[in-house]
């Protein structure tokens, strides 16, 4: 048996850790850099401090798998050179595992989904306030570049409408089954980062969003789901004339960001025909879309930096290799929450919920943008998702859930 002293001892470390672990997810909500320092600093302290065995997710092992066979892509490509910054990134896996050790109490959970609901209710306001803005400048200039809802949308705290609208849909998806939880005051803050995702613009993040609502939707309170809806939908309501237009343009027949979309699926599968295995090799997207491009659009009017859809990015970058092994990531995420939605404990079986929400919308976001190659996004998906591990393993000194 664990001494008192000992337990006290270890519950100290922990409390520096999950304090370390918190304020790094949520910073990726407002700054990148102090996320990562933060999130250097845990790791760090973790190996210093070695609190005990650590718990391990059955996700871990398709990660590791996938990323030798990101290394392995990288060794077959033309210039390993170019893809050094996708190995680099290997340093943001540990999140899922802090996440997992840290957030392990029902006190430090809770903690946790008002930290982040904060944070992103400040960055909604911040937008709130951009978009406000941007749209009476737009008004007295006419200029197209000028449009908030199209080139010139709200950030929040960030450089990129995407990288924001990501990252309060993941918030908003987590933290809709936690106010059942924490309180119905907290349902304010989630009104506002819905607001903040209405008035991103982004349709991929919309459509993301009402995929991981209605993932969770049986499960929510009625109450709780007119008293957090009605808000958001009010928000629309104001603001259906520049949707109108946002969603309209989607049927335009060239609207480049779609016709750009779709020639980079066709060029994505035509790469992954000429590379099955290992792919054009990590960053070499870039390279090798003009060889590949058939369209008649000039390419200086889209982004073909990346192929805007998760799982084409992957397979058409490192291969179907890589791509077996991300699908088994994601397939195991879902699995574990899956069975945890059905725990005895309600903190749990919320914290499941949560993940399983914002695991929905991510994927189906990602069908739209690479967020996975987003390093916010990507930070802030393993967090969310690895909660509920860390919450159910408590009592263990080492758990493969």
């Amino acid at each position: 048996m664990m001494r008192a002293t000992d337990r006290m001892e270890r519950s100290a470390k922990e409390t520096w850790l999950f304090g370390l672990t918190l304020a790094s997810a949520a910073c990726t909500l407002i700054s990148i850099a102090a996320s990562e320092i933060l999130g250097a600093a845990a790791c760090l302290l973790w190996i210093a401090l070695r609190p005990g065995r650590p718990r391990v997710p059955r996700y871990v092992i398709p990660l590791v798998l996938f990323m030798l066979a990101t290394i392995a892509s990288l060794a077959m490509s033309p210039d390993p050179s170019r893809g050094g910054a996708q190995i680099n990134k290997f340093v943001l896996f540990p999140m899922g595992l802090l996440a997992a050790n840290f957030v392990s109490t029902a006190a430090r959970a809770k903690w946790t989904y008002r930290a982040l609901m904060l944070a992103a209710a400040a960055s909604s306001i911040v937008a709130i306030v951009q978009f406000v803005l941007g749209y009476l400048h737009f008004k007295q200039t006419g200029d197209y570049a000028d449009n908030p809802v199209i080139l010139a949308r709200a950030t929040g705290f960030m450089g990129h409408w995407m990288t924001f609208s990501v990252g309060e849909m993941l918030v908003w998806l987590g933290a809709l089954p936690a106010v059942a939880t924490l309180g119905w005051r907290w349902g304010a803050p989630v009104t506002v980062i819905g607001a903040g995702i209405v008035l991103s613009f982004t349709r991929g993040v919309w459509i993301g969003s009402m995929a991981g609502f209605l993932a969770v939707v049986s499960a929510l309170p009625r109450k709780l789901l007119v008293a957090l809806m009605v808000p958001v939908a009010l928000v629309a309501l104001i603001a259906a004339k520049p949707i109108y237009q946002r969603v309209s343009m989607s049927f335009g027949a060239d609207f480049a960001p779609d016709a750009g979309r779709m020639a980079l699926l066709k060029a994505g599968a035509l790469m992954v025909r000429d590379h099955p295995l290992f792919g054009v090799g990590p960053d070499r997207i870039h390279d090798e879309f003009p060889g590949y491009y058939t369209g008649h659009i000039d390419l200086q009017n889209f982004f073909y930096g990346h192929m805007e859809n998760n799982f084409m990015q992957i397979a058409a970058e490192r291969g179907l290799v890589a791509l077996a092994a991300f699908v088994w990531f994601m397939a195991e995420i879902f699995l574990g929450l899956w069975k945890l939605r059905r725990s005895a404990d309600d903190l749990v079986r919320m914290a499941a919920l949560s993940g399983l929400a914002a695991l929905t919308g991510f994927l189906v976001a990602g069908l739209f943008s690479y967020d996975f190659g987003d390093s916010e996004s990507l930070l802030l998906f393993l967090f969310v998702v690895s909660i509920p591990f860390g919450l159910a393993s408590r009592e263990e000194s080492r758990s493969i859930i």
